[in-house]
């Protein structure tokens, strides 16, 4: 991950936030990869480097996504590592007809591939077969029920390997989507951060940012909490859900930038935004940028804390004064 978010950052730099890669970029295969997959094209589908340009071409008007751009690639790696335990199970097994207990319990991380030869669709599904169970470990007791199961499936039932292969393609392209959604776009910004030679502390890292109302954390605090320069908040939205998303992080900026008045306030967003949520946000926070533009950002701040003033958009006067009574 972290190398594909530093190629991703590499290339939006590059490509002015991907929106013009150049011959060299699609000529390149790593490269090509991303830049394809971002516009929606599936990591199999990919052409080869002659048809490179015209693929782009094809589907300029597409907005680039970040997270399909690394989920095609690193499901790409992945599909190696799938291939080999499916092998390594069905060869250890005799395709599943001597699975015994003690192979089971000593190799949890066949499971996936279990759930699948036992003609299951989700770990949970099997689960309330034979009890709790994990690619991490599986118990003596559930490993018994388990042999137990595979037992009684004839040859004839027991599914080949390509067969397996594509059932475990799906969910092993979810599981990769799941990951890359949770922690690709933190890192990208934090790559971003990094680059430019800005100190920061990500959410997990410190107990709260303090606010007018209540204090809680920021996804990224610059340099740090107590006394903090700029905050980051990264948000993926849809469209459904974009007024809400707008209206927490609104609140969220008027709370910290109303207790710390130098403070910078940055709003990164992923996803189809509605354009009236966008605007509204820029009247709260400094700047409010597509993920694909980060860098830009991060050097703004790094001006910013080398002194530059005119980095700093909005001052809120934000207080809670307690009534008296005349």
């Amino acid at each position: 991950m972290k190398t594909i978010v530093d190629h991703l950052l590499r290339l939006s730099n590059e490509s002015h936030g991907f929106v013009s890669p150049k011959d060299a970029h699609l000529a390149d295969d790593n490269s090509a990869a991303l830049l394809l997959c971002g516009k929606g094209l599936h990591i199999d589908e990919l052409p080869p480097p002659a048809g490179r340009k015209k693929a782009w071409l094809s589907r300029s008007a597409l907005p680039f996504d970040l997270e399909r751009a690394a989920t095609g690639v690193i499901y790409s790696h992945l599909r190696v590592f799938v291939d080999e335990l499916i092998e390594y199970a069905f060869d250890q097994t005799d395709a599943f007809q001597k699975a015994t207990p003690e192979w089971i319990y000593e190799n949890p991380q066949i499971l996936p591939v279990i759930t699948h030869v036992a003609g299951t669709f989700s770990k949970q599904e099997l689960s309330r077969v034979v009890g709790h169970i994990s690619d991490a470990g599986i118990s003596k007791p559930a490993g018994k029920r388990l042999a137990k199961l595979l037992s009684s499936l004839r040859r004839s039932q027991v599914p080949k390997p390509d067969q397996v292969r594509e059932r475990m393609k799906a969910t092993t392209e979810g599981i990769v989507r799941d990951l890359v959604g949770r922690i690709l776009l933190e890192e990208f910004v934090a790559s971003a951060l990094r680059r430019s030679r800005v100190p920061f502390r990500r959410e997990g890292d410190y107990e709260a940012l303090s606010g007018v109302v209540y204090d809680f954390r920021a996804d990224f605090v610059v340099p740090e909490e107590d006394h903090p320069k700029a905050f980051v908040e990264v948000r993926k939205s849809s469209t459904r859900h974009a007024s809400l998303y707008a209206k927490d992080k609104m609140f969220s900026a008027i709370n910290w930038k109303g207790r710390h008045q130098d403070c910078l306030g940055i709003l990164v967003v992923d996803g189809p935004w509605t354009g009236s949520s966008l605007e509204v946000m820029t009247k709260v926070f400094d700047y409010v940028v597509p993920i694909s533009r980060i860098s830009q950002v991060t050097e703004k701040i790094r001006d910013y804390l080398e002194g530059d003033k005119s980095v700093l958009r909005w001052l809120v006067h934000f207080r809670i004064d307690p009534h008296v009574a005349s």
